[in-house]
């Protein structure tokens, strides 16, 4: 087929989509006029459109690969490629093709992508490939596809990640997606290229086609082949080591060569010029009007039409097409289209903050509609309150619209989630160098209990950071971001665990050839760590927990936790036996005493604890000190303190806005308990879970009136929850003066 024919054929065939189905006869009547043999290849596209099913499942010009590459005899299916064996052909693209395959090892289905062989010779399409398995495999994130392994078979290279069971994004917008679900997809993509432009990497190729929706509603970002390595990237952030430096070398766009969708290209690819994160910014935004509205925001029969608008056309308003989309997703998706890249969300993170806030704002209405009573005025009140906020006004938004503030922003750290190991904005607290200590000398049990948003993941990642660089192998296993499927049952959890070992440790032992059916999944896992993971290096091993929490609430939790006790009790029987290698650094927020009865049974009373506690006065000092001290003096320090207390979220997030948006400490307390004030994320946040539990609740009102009659266990999860301070139910009271007066307006 003649590539000009063929790209008349792909820009007819995306047009053809865009229209609804009783619009698509009459334009491909015009359109095709003349052609019979161009209709019946449009309709032949269209309907296999309809039928895709399955893992980059696509539909259109991957469709018609797919049958080129058939005809090549480039299908593999029953070859075996090491330990892969070859079932099926998922799909083709650019940059390769996709099978299913078998890990004859692990005994898991992977997809397996291939460099066609006749690239083989094409030294950039070789180093973009191998560009793309170091790109994916330097994220560890649930909604980034995982990298296995990389390799090379019989002069071809490939790369194994993980198979995912769903559908592309495209194949869903075949029908209107709702809109919670839509928001729900993008926040999970916002949430994924965070991660991403954390790393140092942009993707520079978002499109429905790269996004996978799982069964269970996880949403996979694939395809990083034309992802950019910017400075912040390193090969020593790699999953894969790679001692050929030619295969360390970056691609980098040729501005004569238009890397990405067109559809989806920010105004910068397009030009040719120097495209960061904000690129992705704008993919996204594109992706999400069409989520939502069901057409693309910027329309064209050519793909010089389609470019044209990009760079000329403002799009049609969003809610001119869907009716029922609030006005604040308007004005999100608006920025985030915004032709000038000084004018979009400078960083992704602060998208994904206006998309959770947004998505929180709709559940929270759909929970009151539900539950909202004649007999429960007082929920339809908090609902007004807190959901019908102003935003456009408020010199808070998380847009800030002046050129100057956006140059300024940029040169300081946003605030969210971890602090970067490298940041200059970390403060060391006494935890730190105790947690340190204890690492260093191997404690078998290290315990970092302190509330939410006080830092703990922060403090482990630099515990487990020292660890690497003397030498130990370090595991890490986050339980927040554990699918839910592992959580079913201790047999599903126990297999991923070992099957997280292994991978992340690269290891030759697989957890098939250790696991026996006839024993108990905790035994099975202990034989694993001792035979695969122990015996396979003498290295010391360092397992980081974070968020242990959610093991709790498991009907299986105690025997997790047993189990974590029988190795320091083993440990402690044979100093000189393998379990002295084994350190387990746990960190946490709940009162354990509160779930496990059996205190023999609990890790949570034996090894070293260590408490994370709030910033002190001075702290918060030296922290206003790095920020440039947008805090004038030691009055207004105080008085700053007094407010946010020490809570180390509230402190970095007051400073930033201060700092950031040049305005003084008495303009962010006039602002700081409202709506759309400076804080407002996160005290609607608050507010919203607090109002989810009646009884706690409750709690919460008796305690703002004055009483310290709450009880112990209601004491208890407040402080773990980083709502309430105290020693004890006696001395109990908000965790800051914020707090008290937000919550005041907003519950009594």
């Amino acid at each position: 087929m003649e590539s000009e024919r063929w790209r008349r054929i792909e820009s007819l065939y995306y047009a053809v989509l865009e229209r609804d189905d009783t619009e698509r006869a009459a334009f491909l009547a015009e359109a095709c006029a003349g052609d019979d043999k161009l209709r019946r290849e449009l309709e032949s596209l269209l309907e296999a459109h309809e039928q895709a099913e399955g893992f980059l499942a696509t539909p259109a010009p991957e469709i018609a690969a797919r049958e080129i590459a058939e005809d090549l005899g480039q299908t593999m299916s029953g070859r075996m490629i090491n330990h892969y064996h070859v079932l099926s052909l998922l799909g083709v693209g650019g940059m390769g093709e996709v099978y299913l395959a078998e890990d004859t090892r692990l005994g898991r289905k992977v997809a397996l992508k291939l460099l066609p062989q006749k690239f083989t010779q094409d030294r950039e399409r070789v180093v973009r490939f191998q560009q793309e398995a170091r790109a994916a495999s330097a994220l560890n994130h649930p909604n980034i596809l995982t990298i296995y392994d990389i390799g090379e078979f019989e002069g071809r290279h490939f790369i194994a990640t993980e198979f995912i069971d769903g559908q592309t994004l495209r194949m869903l917008m075949n029908a209107r997606v709702k809109l919670r679900a839509a928001l729900d997809m993008a926040t999970q993509v916002a949430s994924a290229l965070a991660a991403a432009h954390e790393a140092g990497i942009v993707h520079h190729d978002i499109k429905p086609e790269n996004i996978m929706a799982r069964r269970d509603g996880y949403i996979k970002v694939l395809d990083f082949g034309l992802a950019k390595l910017t400075e912040r990237f390193s090969p020593d952030r790699t999953a894969i080591a790679d001692s050929d430096a030619s295969t360390k070398e970056v691609v980098h766009s040729d501005p004569e060569k238009l890397m990405g969708t067109p559809r989806y290209m920010s105004p910068e690819q397009i030009r040719g010029l120097e495209a960061d994160g904000r690129s992705d910014v704008f993919s996204l935004g594109v992706m999400l009007y069409e989520l939502v509205t069901g057409r693309a925001p910027f329309d064209g029969t050519t793909i010089a039409e389609v470019m044209a608008a990009i760079l000329n056309q403002e799009p049609s308003p969003l809610r001119r097409y869907a009716l029922d989309a609030p006005a604040e997703l308007e004005r999100i998706v608006d920025k985030a289209l915004q032709k000038d890249c000084e004018e979009r969300y400078q960083v992704i993170k602060d998208l994904l903050l206006d998309l959770k806030s947004l998505k929180l704002e709709l559940e929270f209405k759909a929970k009151l509609k539900r539950a909202v009573s004649p007999d429960a005025p007082e929920a339809e009140e908090v609902a007004r309150q807190i959901v019908q906020h102003p935003t456009l006004a408020s010199p808070y938004a998380t847009h800030p619209s002046d050129s100057s503030g956006s140059v300024l922003r940029r040169s300081l750290e946003p605030v969210g989630g971890a602090v970067p190991l490298e940041s200059e904005f970390y403060i060391v607290r006494p935890a730190d160098e105790d947690f340190r200590a204890a690492i260093a000398r191997g404690d078998s049990i290290v315990l970092v209990k302190g509330a939410r948003q006080v830092g703990k993941t922060s403090l482990l990642a630099r515990g487990l950071q020292q660890a690497r660089k003397a030498g130990a192998k370090v595991l890490l296993t986050d339980f927040q971001n554990l699918s839910a499927a592992y959580l079913e049952s201790i047999e599903k959890l126990m297999l991923a665990l070992a099957k997280s070992f292994a991978d992340q440790l690269d290891l030759d032992v697989y957890p098939n050839q250790i696991w026996d059916a006839g024993l108990s999944p905790g035994i099975n896992l202990e034989r694993y760590l001792r035979r695969g993971v122990l015996q396979q290096t003498s290295a010391p091993i360092v397992w980081g927990l974070d968020e242990v929490d959610r093991l709790f609430t498991c009907d299986f939790g105690s025997e997790v936790f047993g189990l974590f006790r029988s190795w320091h009790n083993k440990r402690a029987l044979d100093p000189e036996g393998p379990w002295r290698r084994l350190t387990l650094a746990i960190a946490y927020a709940t009162e354990a005493h509160l779930f496990i009865t059996d205190l023999n049974q609990s890790p949570f009373n034996v090894g070293t604890r260590l408490a994370l506690e709030d910033f002190s006065f001075e702290q918060v000092a030296e922290l206003n000190r790095r920020y440039g001290s947008p805090l004038g003096d030691q009055s207004e320090a105080a008085r700053y303190y007094r407010l946010v207390g020490g809570h180390p979220y509230l402190v970095r997030r007051g400073l930033y806005e201060m700092a950031a948006r040049e305005i003084k400490l008495a303009a962010l307390e006039a602002r700081a308990d409202q709506d759309d004030g400076p804080f407002s994320d996160h005290l609607r946040r608050l507010a919203v879970s607090l109002t989810q539990d009646g009884a706690l609740c409750e709690v919460v009102r008796r305690v703002l009136k004055g009483s310290s009659s709450v009880g112990t266990e209601s004491f208890y999860r407040l402080r773990s929850a980083g709502l309430m301070a105290g020693d004890s139910e006696r001395d109990v009271r908000l965790r800051c003066q914020l707090y008290n007066t937000y919550l005041e307006k907003h519950l009594l």
